[in-house]
């Protein structure tokens, strides 16, 4: 039961009933495999299994991908910089599976353009780039949408006109992808619940049962209700990325850390303070890392709404859910983007928001390797009864949950012959039923509705937020109430209307869901959604029976989420307000 409710609705299908149900499950049956971890590895995990028959439990202790997994830099791509660390075998299938993914999740995952521009002095140069590209593509066995071209200096500043035109030489361009990364963790766990799997968020893991071996866990709520239940299952999977250790440590593990884990911060700021045609890969001038600007628009073609300036890869060690950027972090990317495109004279001040998040890289062997030549490839402990995995990329989620499913079929005594993988053959469920037209042609047909509040641009972003569910959001738009349709916020194409599916079908359960990740007002608003913020705590209160004081609980705790996000402007001068 939800804390600040008196009782759980009556009504069956309400998203309280839901929880209430999936708790009763979790202390009811018992389970093939217990998934510990709702980021996008853990998804995939539960996904898979599920697909295969197994009977599947998902836990985490917040939202689902509400760590590393929504604090990406939202692409999907096989690297391009791993092939200077001769990381062959990672950009193989790093670009094979996103080659996979366009063709499973076209609605998340689309084509982007990518510029890199070459400077006198610089590394890499034109051939070394050229020649790299090559390898990239036949790596991915020339999937691209498009070969890459190159351009002379002219040329290319005609792509971008804003590039830093002294010491350029010229410059490629090449296809890569971007993806909504807090999405396409929740349609990997939507369709392992379609397939039978238990899936629960705000569920923390108290305690790992142990009978010789590991057989399942002790979980509570993590919403305050003090309900608790221990559940059963003959293997358990650790997918909890930057906490795997501490998980590790209520089984009993004592001794060297599995991860060496690095934070990656981004920065937002509105495109008219960078505005940019294409994703451009810039050569950090400080230490010569690659770090990327990226346009972020609901829109697959135009203008963008806001630019990404990210990432940075350091060291940390604090805790891992007080991850933050700080003032360092920022000037470090701000400094990059203003050396490659001058005219921008970027400030703390036109910063409208930040995340961080935290790699789970696997501890190395070889000692005095810098944070961002560590390895990205992920590490499966296998042990009876409980099988850990680290590491890894966003891109490569898939081929990991197989992995680790395989491994799981071991232990249950089940070949894969028997139970194949099948999520290469299974699209996402926005990607079902779209159509020969696909995605535009679901755009086009929301358009034609003619509904008040949708237009072109709520169009397409509910096209390529949904897909194929769009129709069926639209449907529910046309039969409620006028306000459905309302934008949360004047500048951006989110509804009111899509809180409630939020809510009643995306496990949102708490304002942070819906505003950070859901709807990520929290991340494009001017004012990350501190003025919508009210408007939507009421609708939640409405769909999940919040007493006044939850709903106060709620506020309180967005407002320390976005003051979390704007920590950066305390840690050093003080810079003005967004512009």
């Amino acid at each position: 039961m939800l804390y600040g409710q008196a009782s759980v609705p009556p009504l069956t299908d309400s998203a309280a009933a839901q929880r209430q149900t999936a708790w009763q499950r979790l202390g009811r049956e018992c389970f093939d495999v217990l998934v510990i971890g709702g980021g996008i590895t853990g998804a995939g995990v539960a996904r898979d299994a599920a697909l295969r028959g197994l009977r599947v439990a998902l836990v985490d202790k917040g939202d689902f991908a509400g760590g590393t997994s929504s604090k990406s830099s939202k692409l999907i791509h096989g690297g391009l910089r791993y092939l200077q660390q001769y990381e062959f075998g990672l950009v193989f299938e790093a670009v094979r599976e996103r080659t996979q993914l366009l063709r499973l999740a076209p609605h998340l995952v689309r084509p982007q353009r990518f510029l890199f521009p070459a400077y006198r002095g610089q590394y890499p140069g034109l051939l070394t780039l050229g020649c790299g590209l090559w390898v990239y593509e036949a790596l991915s066995w020339f999937s691209s949408p498009a070969r890459h071209r190159s351009y002379r200096q002219r040329q290319l500043l005609e792509l971008e006109p804003g590039l830093r035109a002294e010491g350029l030489r010229g410059g490629m361009v090449y296809f890569d992808s971007v993806t909504d990364d807090a999405r396409l963790t929740l349609e990997n766990l939507l369709d392992a619940r379609d397939h039978g799997a238990v899936i629960l968020s705000y569920a923390r893991v108290t305690g790992l049962l142990r009978s010789g071996v590991v057989r399942g866990a002790v979980v509570e709520d993590a919403l305050g209700s003090g309900v608790s239940t221990v559940v059963r299952a003959r293997l358990t999977v650790n997918a909890t990325g930057p906490w795997s250790d501490q998980l590790l440590a209520l089984g009993g593990r004592r001794g060297q850390p599995l991860l060496r884990p690095t934070k990656g911060v981004h920065v937002v700021v509105a495109a008219e303070r960078l505005p940019l045609r294409h994703a451009v890969v810039m050569i950090a001038p400080q230490d010569g890392r690659v770090v990327f600007a990226i346009p972020w628009s609901p829109l697959p073609e135009g203008p963008a709404a806001r630019t990404i300036l990210g990432t940075t890869d350091t060291d940390f060690s604090g805790d891992p859910d007080q991850v933050a950027a700080e003032a360092a972090d920022v000037d470090y990317l701000l400094g990059c983007a203003n050396h490659y495109f001058p005219q921008a004279r970027l400030g703390p001040g036109d910063v409208l928001a930040t995340w961080a998040g935290l790699r789970p890289l696997v501890a190395p062997l070889q000692q005095g390797l810098g944070a961002s030549q560590v390895s990205r490839e992920h590490r499966i402990v296998d042990r009876p009864g409980l099988i850990t995995v680290v590491g890894g990329k966003l891109t490569t989620y898939r081929r990991m949950a197989a992995e680790v499913v395989e491994a799981a079929l071991g232990q249950l005594g089940r070949s894969p012959h028997e139970l194949p993988c099948r999520t290469g053959q299974v699209p996402l469920p926005g990607a079902r039923g779209l159509g020969a037209a696909g995605v535009a042609g679901v755009a086009a047909d929301l358009e034609a509705l003619a509904l008040p509040g949708l237009d072109a641009q709520v169009a397409w972003h509910l096209a390529y937020t949904y897909g194929g569910r769009a129709m069926a959001l639209a449907r529910r738009l046309m039969a409620g109430e006028r306000a459905l349709t309302e934008r949360l916020d004047a500048e951006l194409p989110y509804l009111l209307g899509e809180v409630d599916l939020a809510v009643e079908e995306e496990a949102a359960v708490r304002l942070e869901d819906v505003l950070a990740r859901r709807l990520p007002l929290l991340l494009q608003a001017r004012d990350q959604g501190l003025g919508c913020a009210a408007r939507v705590a009421d609708r939640m209160a409405t769909l999940l029976g919040w007493s006044a004081q939850r709903k106060q609980q709620e506020l309180a705790h967005y407002e320390q989420v976005v003051a979390l996000s704007r920590r950066f402007r305390h840690c050093g001068s003080e810079p003005s307000e967004p512009r």
